[in-house]
């Protein structure tokens, strides 16, 4: 590679590695939610119906694992952001 196109990749590495991130997050976050069943028993007093949760739902590996590397991503982006914004204002303020 030439200096000048390594250069460039070493300046974009680090956000494209961020955006890749946050993409494969937000792909593992809309995967559709397997059907798990589960259930407890409990004893309920003077009920005669049965206790039916509505709208119960429960958050898969994957969509943890998404939702890490979101966080991750958006991580890496503000202190990479950070980062050059220091490194132009320092050159700024030496020449």
């Amino acid at each position: 590679m030439r200096p000048a196109r390594r250069k460039l990749f070493a300046r974009l590495a680090v956000p494209l590695l961020a955006v890749a991130l946050l993409l494969a997050g937000l792909i593992l976050i809309t995967l559709p939610v397997r059907a798990e069943n589960f259930g407890w028993f409990a004893y309920a007093p003077l009920s005669q119906q049965t206790f039916q949760v509505q709208g119960l739902m429960l958050i898969g590996t994957e969509a943890w694992a998404g939702i890490v590397m979101i966080s991750v991503g958006l991580l890496i982006l503000a202190f990479w952001t950070g980062y050059r914004v220091g490194r132009s204002s320092a050159q700024r303020l030496k020449g």
